[in-house]
């Protein structure tokens, strides 16, 4: 079994080269049946141990999603109402977006990229947090209150 961009198939080892290898499929044995095979198999994928922490190749929405939105829209020569069509949605949520009173959901901002031919979604890179080997001592109240002298 090979997964090749998020979708799990099973495919010749030439084609394996093109994914990563999730699991090796239980073979088929004389006597068990294949529902037993299956479960098992689902039982080994479960019990991996995975990152959860792990955002490696997330997009996430970017900070300024409702100006992007609105200047595409400006370019293209829309109004509100144009854009809520061709996307389908109401004009009110078009608003809302470009105020940013409102985040899209993940189906809006595919149609909204897919309009307005734009980008609001990006990757984000893993940040490797720093740890340090020097043992401090726990900080205190005042170590956080700057103390005014009078």
């Amino acid at each position: 079994m090979v997964t090749i961009e998020g979708t799990t198939l099973s495919v010749c080892p030439n084609c394996a080269k093109f994914g990563d290898q999730t699991s090796v499929p239980l073979k088929k044995q004389p006597g068990v049946p294949a529902e037993i095979l299956r479960r098992l198999e689902a039982r080994k994928k479960r019990m991996t141990v995975r990152d959860v922490y792990s955002r490696e190749g997330e997009e996430t929405l970017v900070d300024d999603y409702s100006e992007r939105i609105r200047k595409a829209r400006e370019k293209k020569g829309w109004k509100q109402v144009e854009l809520g069509t061709k996307v389908n949605e109401r004009v009110s949520i078009i608003a809302k977006l470009e105020s940013g009173e409102m985040i899209p959901t993940d189906t809006v901002v595919k149609k909204l990229e897919k309009a307005l031919e734009i980008k609001l979604r990006e990757k984000v890179e893993a940040v490797a947090a720093k740890k340090s080997s020097v043992v401090s001592k726990p900080l205190t109240l005042g170590d956080l209150i700057r103390v005014e002298k009078e």
